[in-house]
């Protein structure tokens, strides 16, 4: 029923992503963005995140990590 759409969206979401990692930059970005918060923990720091709410359960799992 809807399979056609389904697989039309994971198709959206997986040249999205192969375009995403083609770019080194967006690679590195997340790596500095790693080890900021790697460095932020280590030093007993904390970090605070916010967002326009959209993004709700993405940040929950923040902390698990």
């Amino acid at each position: 029923m809807y399979q056609d759409l389904i697989r039309n969206e994971l198709n959206e979401a997986a040249e999205t992503l192969a375009n995403f990692l083609k770019d080194d930059a967006n690679i590195h970005a997340i790596q500095r963005a790693a080890v900021l918060l790697a460095d932020s923990f280590k030093a007993g720091g904390k970090v605070l995140s916010c967002g326009n709410g959209g993004s709700i359960a993405t940040l929950c799992t923040l902390p698990k990590s």
